[in-house]
């Protein structure tokens, strides 16, 4: 629902592709992996990421047999904005509810807090 109502043009699998590139760049094999995506679906993505210049592959210095994804400036301007959109958004809703609402959600949060870590926490 949220990336309908973005003005960034991302969809919901280039959202979290980009988010993933701005931790470090990746392998395609490890973002399809990360991701749950196949192969060929994440090259596709990267492809399309590429062309507007949100991503770009470089050799790895470690290795130049392999080849890294990696987010541009461009990227992460764009993953800036949709997190700012998302920020705002969230803001905007959350200012509807009541306050038994806004206790009940902090609970749940504190909840699904404890939830990730008891399983190993986030994703790397």
């Amino acid at each position: 629902m949220f990336f309908a109502r973005t003005t960034t043009g991302l969809s919901r699998t280039e959202g979290g592709l980009v988010a993933a590139l701005a931790s470090r760049p990746y392998r395609i094999t490890e973002l399809a992996s990360r991701e749950g995506l196949t192969q060929p679906a994440v090259t596709q993505l990267v492809n399309r990421l590429e062309q507007r210049g949100w991503v770009e592959r470089r050799t790895d210095a470690r290795d130049g047999r392999v080849v890294l994804v990696g987010l541009t400036d461009a990227g992460r301007d764009v993953l800036d904005r949709a997190r700012a959109e998302y920020r705002a958004l969230l803001h905007e809703e959350l200012a509807t509810l009541d306050d038994d609402e806004v206790a009940t959600l902090a609970e749940a949060v504190d909840i699904l807090d404890r939830l990730i870590e008891r399983m190993g926490g986030a994703r790397a």
